[in-house]
């Protein structure tokens, strides 16, 4: 999918490369806009680059275990005990998932229905949760503040907005709430093996 529109903010042409996309980030004034499947609606948030030592980039293709992507975007998060930072993928054209890159350690997760989430406050680790008809084990809760953006990404949670969290598992599932201003989201997957991350060389550099 690469649907034309042009930043609300300085009118620079912007294609929205998957139907998951939620806010986009201009390429040329680092504004941020909302997307509704139809409209970009400016958010007034500027988004600043923060380079972080990775093997992805914007726009990079490659493939996690089986899965052919293409990276849409990236999220930083600052928390009290450092830095990680969230790959918006494109898998295979259709699909979406979140790559989550922390001190070297990959995982990959994907958004699930929630129909209820429980109150942060009051949430410790050690508590035993039932979301999406899993029992999840809570290993972390904190909280986060988005420090820089770049590309499209399918949350409306926005640079500078800070969100709380809670890490569990469920067997060998990984599980995370992320509670924002807009919305409360639900993301299960896996960890991956750095080796089978895998990325297409960058044919610009």
């Amino acid at each position: 999918m690469d649907d034309q529109h042009h930043c609300p903010t300085c009118g620079a042409p912007l294609r929205i490369k998957n139907r998951f996309v939620k806010a986009v980030t201009c390429e040329f004034c680092q504004n941020v806009a909302l997307y509704d499947g139809v409209r970009l609606d400016p958010t007034g948030r500027t988004a600043s680059l923060a380079q972080l030592k990775s093997p992805l980039y914007l726009d990079a293709t490659g493939r996690v275990g089986t899965h052919a992507f293409r990276v849409l975007g990236r999220l930083v998060y600052e928390y009290e005990g450092g830095t990680w930072q969230e790959w918006f993928l494109d898998i295979g054209g259709e699909k979406r998932a979140w790559l989550i890159e922390d001190e070297g350690a990959f995982s990959l997760l994907q958004k699930r229905p929630l129909a209820q989430a429980p109150p942060f406050a009051g949430i410790q680790v050690g508590d035993v949760l039932t979301l999406a008809d899993r029992e999840v084990r809570v290993d972390e809760v904190g909280e986060a503040t988005i420090v820089s953006a770049e590309g499209q990404f399918g949350t409306l949670i926005l640079p500078g907005e800070a969100i709380a969290y809670v890490d569990g598992a469920s067997g060998d599932e990984e599980v995370g709430l992320e509670y924002g201003e807009r919305e409360v989201e639900l993301f299960v997957g896996r960890p991956v093996d750095r080796a089978d991350v895998t990325v297409d060389p960058d044919p610009f550099s």
